[in-house]
């Protein structure tokens, strides 16, 4: 199993024929105007390669946001996923698009989100939420 990719966007979805269409992808910072803050809505994008020996049963997949000290925040995101064989050994692939509603940051600082499939840590995704300075320009991100 290798992680093609994982990455943040402020909307994302993937349609039946397995493309991912994403709007302003790649944060990786949030500016907030006071503390604690609230960010309304991101998508949390991920492409997992399965070999042809992984596919056919369900893998585990956990996403959970930690703080600035390295502790979970709770409201851990869990689910299982499986993918098809393909002919002649082909790898397949699972494009998943986790949408994160109302994530709350309670204090300035290096946040992470951990993607871990069937135990193993595959991707942390950093992100800085910093405070907005007075005439500074950064909106939400």
């Amino acid at each position: 199993m290798q992680l093609e990719y994982a990455f943040l966007a402020d909307s994302a979805q993937v349609s039946s024929d397995g493309k991912v269409f994403v709007l302003g992808g790649g944060i990786d910072r949030i500016f907030s105007k006071q503390f604690p803050a609230t960010h309304p809505y991101m998508s949390l994008v991920v492409k997992i390669q399965l070999h042809s020996a992984e596919c056919e049963r369900e893998h585990g997949l956990e996403v959970e946001l930690w703080d600035p000290d390295g502790n979970p925040m709770g409201g851990k995101v869990a689910g299982t996923f499986s993918s098809p064989r393909q002919p002649r050994g082909r790898p397949s692939f699972v494009q998943l698009v986790m949408n994160v509603l109302n994530a709350e940051f309670r204090v300035p600082g290096d946040y992470a989100f951990q993607v871990v499939v069937d135990g193993q840590l595959l991707k942390t995704l950093p992100i800085h939420v910093e405070l907005l300075q007075e005439g500074q320009a950064g909106g939400d991100h």
